[in-house]
């Protein structure tokens, strides 16, 4: 007990009391407080919570392939393509880049990225589902699509380097929490590299870039 525990000092007013050794060696029977020294405790440390996902992990971006795109009927703002998202049909999806590209030649076969967890809008009364990410300029003279590395597959999804692939947020929630707006205030093109809060953008082919803006913001 003596080893594990030391008896508190005893005092009959300023003096010191001094205990017998044998007295000493059962400090119970005087009703003496023990100090002892606090176990070992060998059990593992509990394993800190997984960290919250950020708000581009609940983003659905997939590698899209434009397999057909064409002139708004209704708006000289629009362009409304078909995109190969990896699912049984192409989306059809509305994007306002007319003053950026000229001509549907210059998007069909194109690979992109698109955001795919966002609620149906309807654009110019097109109904858009999902929507293609493009990197801007500061003063927005120049407008591009963000581009993945060639040989990613349609569908691939899109993800912060070095991070795992999270469950994506609902359409609703996506809605509720503006969960893009939050996201879009991080996402940037650096040295022509598609980034999350300085993080690069990859598939698993490797960096998804912005050939024609070096630096700038993406929505």
């Amino acid at each position: 007990l003596l080893g594990a525990c030391t008896a508190s000092a005893l005092a009959l007013g300023s003096r010191p009391l001094t205990l017998s050794p044998a007295l000493a060696a059962r400090p119970a029977l005087l009703g003496v407080r023990m100090l002892c020294a606090p176990a070992t405790d060998n059990a593992p440390a509990a394993e800190a919570p997984p960290a919250e996902p950020s708000k581009f992990d609940l983003l659905d971006v997939r590698v899209g392939k434009i397999v057909e795109a064409w002139e708004h009927p209704d708006s000289d703002k629009l362009w409304c393509e078909k995109i190969d998202v990896g699912e049984e049909e192409p989306r059809e999806i509305a994007s306002g880049l007319r003053a950026y590209y000229s001509s549907a030649e210059e998007l069909t076969g194109r690979k992109v990225l698109v955001v795919c967890n966002l609620k149906p809008a309807k654009l110019g009364g097109f109904p858009s589902n999902g929507m293609v990410l493009c990197a801007s300029s500061a003063d927005r003279s120049t407008v591009a699509f963000v581009e993945p590395p060639e040989a990613s597959e349609p569908g691939e999804r899109v993800l912060c380097e070095g991070v795992a692939a999270t469950n994506p947020a609902s359409p609703n929630q996506m809605k509720k929490k503006k969960i893009m707006e939050a996201a879009a205030e991080d996402l940037r093109a650096v040295d022509t590299i598609a980034t999350y809060k300085g993080v690069a953008l990859v598939t698993a082919a490797g960096r998804c870039t912005s050939p024609s803006v070096e630096a700038g913001t993406i929505n």
